[in-house]
């Protein structure tokens, strides 16, 4: 695949940083990719120095940027006559980090050709023993981030669709525990489920000026990563492929989402797609 003269944004998940130790995750392995395929990379994790510490680990046309996704918006409306005569209400953001780190990535890049969004917090807990505020944090890590990104980037894609002819790509990253969901995990199953229904909806929404796809991963083998283990695999029966038994990694996770980053995948939208080892197959039978 070819991304030369792309400006890719990857934002979540992109490792872990301890004791100045940079342990490069999903979202940084596909940045790291995505470099090594021709394109600028931007970005972006809920903690800076891990952005930092991972534009540094791989070198070249990447760049580290400062954003708060899980800060909440602040906006005034505003009403006003449109060219047709008909009263309109518009908003006009007070104070929105996303938006202002996109205004600072065009001001660089002059456009932002694709979006990968990789937000994930998992954590289990049975659903009567589940507090206000264990339920508001696992809103807040797994979903706030991924809306906050895509909202502030919609006006800017749709503008380049008029002025450049561009269909731009947008990758939402999550968990097949959204479609399968998980027995004490129903909380964290259903925010990876909203991912699904947020694919498929902005696929339409933004249908004039971008594809809008999705990954749904499932366990991965390896420790100190995103979402459950493989060992929930057995709670599944997963015995239908012998592929199913084998460990998931990052590695096999990464190439979907850079395909669908591309222009090769022109002619996908909408779509969620299982990398799993064929786990799906028996969750469906």
């Amino acid at each position: 695949m070819n991304f030369e003269n792309k400006v890719c944004l990857v934002a979540g998940n992109l490792g872990k940083l301890k004791k100045d130790k940079f342990t490069c995750g999903l979202g940084g392995l596909i940045a790291q990719q995505l470099v090594a395929d021709g394109a600028q990379v931007v970005a972006i994790d809920l903690d800076y120095e891990v952005a930092k510490a991972c534009a540094a680990s791989i070198g070249g046309k990447i760049k580290a940027y400062e954003c708060d996704l899980l800060k909440d918006r602040t906006s005034e409306e505003t009403d006003y006559i449109d060219d047709r005569g008909k009263a309109k209400t518009t908003v006009k953001w007070t104070d929105n980090p996303a938006l202002e780190m996109v205004e600072k990535v065009i001001a660089s890049f002059g456009k932002i050709d694709a979006v990968i969004s990789n937000f994930d917090y998992f954590e289990q807990a049975r659903v009567d023993n589940s507090s206000e505020e264990f339920y508001e944090k696992m809103k807040q890590m797994n979903v706030s981030p991924t809306f906050h990104l895509l909202a502030a980037v919609r006006e800017q894609l749709s503008l380049q669709r008029k002025t450049q002819g561009t269909y731009a790509k947008i990758v939402i990253i999550t968990n097949i525990m959204g479609k399968a969901g998980m027995s004490l995990g129903s909380i964290y199953s259903a925010f990876k489920g909203s991912m699904v229904g947020l694919t498929k909806s902005l696929a339409r929404e933004f249908a004039r000026f971008a594809n809008v796809n999705g990954v749904a991963h499932g366990p991965l083998s390896e420790k100190k990563m995103q979402g459950p283990k493989d060992r929930v695999k057995k709670n599944y029966m997963a015995t239908q492929t012998e592929m199913s038994n084998l460990p998931l990694t990052i590695k096999n996770i990464a190439p979907l989402a850079r395909f669908l980053a591309s222009d090769d995948a022109a002619g996908i939208t909408g779509q969620v797609m299982n990398v799993d080892g064929g786990l799906w197959l028996k969750l469906e039978s």
